[in-house]
């Protein structure tokens, strides 16, 4: 099979689409330190949803975690325990990622929803998630000025029960009123959701499409501020992934919010969701050879689609869904990830082209007129490949 990489056509910016969720872990960092491979991967953003889950014992991010005492005052800045988030964002922020912060909790398969309910009090848990903005961007409460720009209200609301045990209009209240609060203190930040689950996960949770078209509806209605919309992707089809922006932004421009922002901020591929180890850690599974191949492929093919930005679940060893496993051993999935990010350091594109969509083919230089090439086989019959 031929490949063709035009080096005199320019073809735009490689885009880096390649965010992920979680930063290093501080949590045992001084014994298995994840900076420098993490600041090898030149992550644009890093979501800060279920942080909690892979730092154990540590008090990150959730508003729970950050404001303990529901019942406490919250304009009096003793009530909140910032420590552990600040020293978290400080350490992502020092690899030169930023950040997207998502307010809410980490999901639950556990027992009960100790969490994943909605807030007793709206306009309080709004008022609580101001000063967190104010803490982390105007120096309240001894923070700092560090200008996170992206706020996300929740995760998977239509995940049921674990992510969230209200009804969907509650959900869709709490953004209205979070949104328009967001606003009214800072209109320069950027507020959206609702990061809903993908099609492919258990049936019992809502529609992830009918609540795309619900959710657009009601923030049209309402006049609401949406200035990205999120959604999550764990397909078995590497077709589907790299079509999912196109028919996003299709809902997105049909509901009138042709300008609003693309974040897919969970994705990973995997070829069935079966739960055996085979799925897990075998060379077929979510973080073995196809796996990785997929993101290379997944990653190039994004360049011409309409996605504002990525994330990849994730960028740590939660469940075995990260780049390394419990030993912070490297998946191959890691791998892939990094040479995506070479990529980046050739980012003007050139025009490079092949005729099957299991293989892809990205082609940049930089300014000293230096190539480079990435080429991704993703389950191909092709036995030889030429690049010309």
């Amino acid at each position: 099979m031929n490949l063709t990489a035009e080096f005199t056509k320019e073809n735009g910016q490689i885009r880096a689409l390649n965010g992920m969720n979680f930063g290093p872990n501080i949590s045992n960092q001084k014994a298995r330190n994840m900076n420098e491979d993490y600041t090898m991967l030149r992550i644009p953003y890093a979501r800060l949803h279920d942080v909690p889950l892979s730092n154990p014992g540590m008090r990150l991010v959730d508003i729970q975690h950050i404001f303990g005492n529901f019942h406490a005052d919250e304009n009096d800045p003793r009530n909140y325990y910032f420590k552990a988030t600040d020293d978290y964002i400080r350490n992502v922020r020092s690899c030169g990622t930023d950040i997207v912060y998502r307010l809410g909790t980490s999901i639950e398969h556990s027992l009960d929803n100790y969490f994943a309910y909605p807030p007793e009090d709206m306009d309080k848990w709004v008022r609580i998630c101001i000063n967190i903005v104010r803490h982390y961007n105007e120096g309240w409460a001894n923070g700092f000025s560090w200008k996170i720009k992206y706020w996300e209200v929740w995760n998977e609301p239509n995940a049921k029960p674990q992510m969230w045990s209200g009804s969907d209009e509650q959900y869709m209240l709490l953004y209205a009123k979070f949104a328009r609060a967001l606003k009214e203190h800072d209109p320069s930040l950027k507020v959206g959701g609702p990061s809903l689950s993908c099609p492919v996960q258990p049936s019992h949770w809502a529609s992830p499409r009918k609540y795309t078209r619900d959710f657009l509806a009601y923030c049209k209605k309402e006049n609401l501020p949406l200035d990205f919309f999120s959604w999550h992707c764990y397909p078995v089809n590497l077709s589907y992934i790299i079509e999912e922006p196109y028919r996003i932004k299709k809902e997105l421009v049909e509901a009138g919010f042709p300008d609003t922002e693309l974040h897919l901020n969970e994705w990973h591929f995997t070829k069935s969701w079966a739960n055996t180890p085979e799925m897990k850690d075998g060379m077929h599974g979510i973080n073995g050879i196809d796996s990785a191949c997929a993101v290379a492929n997944i990653l190039s093919a994004w360049q011409d689609s309409p996605l504002t930005m990525g994330n990849y679940y994730t960028a740590g060893s939660s469940g075995g869904w990260g780049i390394y496993d419990r030993y912070r051993q490297k998946y191959k999935t890691f791998y892939s990830h990094l040479a995506f990010a070479k990529m980046l350091e050739y980012p003007s594109r050139v025009t490079a082209e092949s005729a099957k969509e299991e293989i892809s083919i990205l082609a940049g230089r930089n300014e000293k007129n230096q190539g480079a090439i990435l080429v991704s086989c993703f389950e191909s019959t092709e036995k030889s490949l030429t690049i010309e």
